[in-house]
């Protein structure tokens, strides 16, 4: 069985063979509420047990998002509603479906259909979001249907809900292919963007294999819901960006997390240093919330560092994690807004980075965190760009050629997707930035990451590859070890007690 389970601060999902841990972020509210009392002691008492409520789903489940005081879960097969103490209200099966090669998503081939070549798939859950412009709605993307959405309008029971397929066979076979086919096969990022009464859907999707009698879908793309929300269209031929077609299969790029600030949208994706190279490294992609056409499009390299703050020995030498493994984006609480020169309303991006394995894209068990106000993100951005550090983009333009984009201002929301100058551009330096814990984590494997302000503090919650749940307040400036956090050993359930954080805890 797969679990959900909720263990004060955080909600975890064990996925069976996936390894990633999920955090219920729709929980937050009793983590402030228990978080207000610290123990008084710090020491680790194992012999501590919990009742702990916990919904069990019977397939590995896939996503989740909260939304007005229900958890909606995306599993294999199987849509779930949850309340915030994890009792289950209602579920809708979505799998597995009989698809027929030559019958079009969503639709009854009647007697046409060759029932021999017909065959039952499973429907693995690959995006969830909610959209609530024309209505309150939970938008589904499976593995089947080609990567078809349904919505379903929320209710009290999603058993009982309306769903609609979002497939119109009529605008489904023009020359940009299937803006209905949302989801690959592989893996998919979708943002939902409500700007001047459009209902933009940014998608990314690592792009190996194609659906069977399609062809392959745009790695990287923006398309508009439709008023009748039936589908979804494509506003011209410049609306998606594609791998150039000698590296569709060997350049996979790993969609991790995606965000909406101000007036740009922003993926953070794992992909290769550059076509030739089999090193790997995370990049940050924006564009601009309100183009159609992807006119101001950019990557720039990110990883985060753990440098020794004494060098006893002339072998000491700065690590470099390259690989992100989760991010989020919150607002941060007075101490850390203090320490980083931030306004009261400013976000940061919170990271959980791991060093790769050689070549590959696949981590080992040693992380890092690293935090970017995004000021400094967008100021980054500009400045790179006012310099010319860049070049075409590679894996998009099929050249590396250096390129330079000259304007005043290159995100200015003034500016931002109107008509006029663009680009499409790859910044050639890296931006670097320090491990926030100084090495804490170095022989751990973080999967997860969140934050929270709480008060003047500010709170991660951090989960890691063996089960485990580790909740650090900020409550002074930057130390070299967190000064207290919340272990919650989710395999053994024996405590989830304040502790300082001795070594041997957490591995």
């Amino acid at each position: 069985m797969h679990t959900v389970q909720r263990r004060g601060a955080m909600a975890l999902c064990s996925l069976g063979a996936f390894r990633t841990l999920l955090i219920l972020l729709g929980l937050w509210a009793h983590a402030r509420a228990e978080c207000e009392d610290p123990l008084a002691s710090s020491k680790l008492n194992l012999s501590v047990t919990y009742d702990l409520p916990s919904f069990e789903a019977s397939t590995p489940i896939q996503n989740l998002v909260a939304f007005r005081g229900r958890v909606y879960v995306g599993a294999v097969n199987r849509l779930y509603s949850l309340t915030t103490d994890l009792q289950k209200l209602s579920e809708y099966e979505t799998g597995p479906v009989l698809e027929q090669p030559h019958c079009p998503p969503c639709q009854s081939c009647g007697s046409n259909a060759n029932t021999s070549l017909s065959a039952a798939k499973n429907n693995t859950n690959m995006a969830l979001l909610v959209e609530t412009y024309y209505d309150d709605e939970l938008v589904s993307c499976g593995s089947a249907h080609r990567g078809v959405c349904h919505r379903h309008l929320l209710d009290d029971s999603l058993q009982d809900a309306e769903v609609t397929c979002m497939y119109s066979p009529k605008t489904n076979s023009g020359q940009n292919g299937c803006p209905d086919c949302m989801a690959g096969p592989s893996g998919t990022r979708v943002l939902s963007v409500e700007n001047g009464g459009v209902v933009r859907f940014f998608v990314g999707n690592t792009v190996d294999v194609a659906w069977p009698g399609t062809p392959p879908q745009h790695t990287f793309s923006v398309r508009q819901m439709k008023e009748t929300q039936e589908g979804f269209r494509f506003f011209s031929e410049h609306s998606y960006l594609d791998l150039v077609p000698q590296l569709r299969g060997s350049y996979p790029i790993r969609y991790v997390y995606a965000f909406e600030s101000g007036p740009h949208v922003y993926f953070l994706t794992v992909q290769r240093d550059d076509v030739s190279s089999h090193a790997y490294h995370t990049r940050i992609v924006r564009a601009c919330a309100s183009d159609p056409d992807l006119r101001r499009y950019v990557e720039m390299p990110l990883e985060c560092m753990l440098t020794p703050k004494r060098r006893r020995r002339s072998s000491d030498k700065t690590e470099v994690f390259n690989i992100l493994q989760a991010a989020h984006v919150a607002k941060a609480g007075r101490v850390l807004r203090d320490e980083l020169g931030l306004q009261e309303d400013e976000e940061v991006l919170f990271t959980a980075f791991a060093r790769s394995q050689q070549d590959s894209p696949s981590p080992t068990p040693s992380s890092t965190v690293c935090i970017l106000p995004l000021r400094n993100l967008n100021f980054f951005f500009s400045d790179y760009i006012s310099k010319c550090q860049t070049r075409r983009l590679q894996h998009f333009a099929g050249s590396g050629e250096k390129s330079c984009f000259h304007a005043s201002s290159t995100d200015d929301s003034s500016t931002c997707g109107k008509h006029g100058l663009g680009y499409q551009l790859e910044v050639t330096t890296t931006v670097q930035r320090l491990d926030y814990f100084d090495g804490q984590f170095r022989s751990v494997l973080l999967t997860s990451i969140a934050a929270f302000p709480m008060g003047d503090d500010t709170v991660a919650s951090l989960g890691t590859a063996d089960g485990r749940v580790i909740q650090v307040p900020n409550r002074g400036q930057r130390s070299q070890r967190p000064q207290l956090l919340r272990h919650c050993d989710v395999t053994r359930f024996h405590s989830c007690n304040l502790t300082t954080l001795p070594q041997a805890v957490i591995v």
